[in-house]
């Protein structure tokens, strides 16, 4: 094995920045695994690290690495790492935590406030090959291909917000058919959704909820969804909202389309304030619930038993690239011009 790679670096403060460099091949720990990258899917953290906004800008501290989402075999591993072997196909739960403060102790190691993150705390994917804690690469046994294979952490997030109600027989409202809306929408029909309406102004996202199972597709700029949405869901509110888009508007107004006791999880981002009449909220008996990363490792889990089911991500992948064309790819991503794009080292 050579003992450099390539690999796309943030050289430094500021929009842009960003370069495909040559670098040391990681050094892999006691209880690492290094593992040799055959795809990695761009991200929205990536267009941010490109804008260098305020997400970016007090999370990171170039150079360093960009990319968490990827798949790869394994290559080498660390002298005390025995549950992977080499030639294992990975993928790679993207929050490293520290398993020692309370948070992790009760169970929630996906909130750990000591969280590190593969490609902005940390040195990511975006590269030929990473170095990764052991306990931190899911294997998978059998998967369609490396570029589907590359999808699994906005997968397993989707699982994550579609999962956190029983939705057996239940209508559903999502909001947001970006990747992981759409790909949520293939969870909520697996999980026994009676029925799903996509609610989406852009339509060729709308048009890949309706391809990964949704029933209806609502355009909220053209209709009033207080009415459109009972009117899609023969005539009745839904039970259960899953919020993709971080639209604080959209949001608010799934008020007006929810059942008494109804439940809604929330995985969209937004730095926007949320308001809404608290008596109503509770005299109505409703639930919200904030939707953080993937639940350690019952997400990832119950995702390698939709897929073994027969769930079928293949209509978000919608460019594939060579890794050396990543500025086109961070391009699609920040114009909403692909659903997914995967970059091929």
């Amino acid at each position: 094995m050579q003992n450099t790679m390539q690999c796309v670096i943030k050289a430094a403060p500021g929009e842009g920045n960003l370069e495909l460099v040559e670098r040391p091949i990681p050094k892999v720990g006691p209880n690492d695994v290094l593992i040799k990258v055959h795809a990695m899917a761009v991200c929205g953290t990536d267009v941010h690290i490109m804008m260098w906004n305020p997400f970016a800008s007090t999370r990171m501290k170039p150079p360093m690495i960009i990319g968490h989402e990827f798949s790869g075999e394994v290559v080498e591993k660390g002298e005390l790492v025995s549950q992977i072997n080499i030639g294992d196909a990975v993928s790679g739960e993207t929050h490293i935590v520290c398993n020692t403060c309370e948070t992790c102790h009760n169970g929630n190691q996906h909130v750990c406030p000591h969280t590190k993150v593969i490609g902005l705390s940390r040195d990511g994917a975006l590269a030929e090959y990473i170095s990764i804690p052991a306990e931190n690469a899911i294997v998978f046994k059998k998967f369609a291909n490396w570029e589907q294979l590359s999808l699994m952490e906005p997968f397993v997030a989707s699982v994550h917000a579609a999962t956190q109600f029983d939705l057996v027989g239940k209508s559903v409202a999502v909001i947001g058919c970006g990747p992981i809306g759409a790909m949520g929408i293939g969870v909520a029909k697996y999980a026994g959704a009676a029925r799903i309406v996509a609610i989406e102004p852009v339509a060729s996202r709308g048009q890949k909820g309706l391809d990964m199972g949704a029933d209806v597709l609502i355009d909220p700029i053209k209709n009033d969804v207080a009415t459109a949405v009972p009117a899609a869901n023969n005539g009745e509110k839904v039970d259960v909202v899953l919020d993709f888009s971080g639209n604080v508007g959209a949001i608010q107004s799934c008020l007006t389309y929810i059942k008494p006791e109804g439940k809604i999880a929330v995985l969209g981002l937004s730095s926007k304030n949320l308001t809404f009449q608290l008596d109503e909220f509770v005299y109505r008996g409703l639930t919200l619930k904030g939707i953080a990363g993937r639940r350690m490792y019952k997400d990832w889990e119950t995702g390698k038993g939709l897929l073994a089911r027969g769930l079928d991500l293949s209509p978000i992948i919608t460019h594939k690239l060579p890794m050396s064309e990543f500025q086109e790819g961070l391009r699609l991503m920040k114009t909403g011009e692909c659903c997914k794009c995967v970059l091929i080292p």
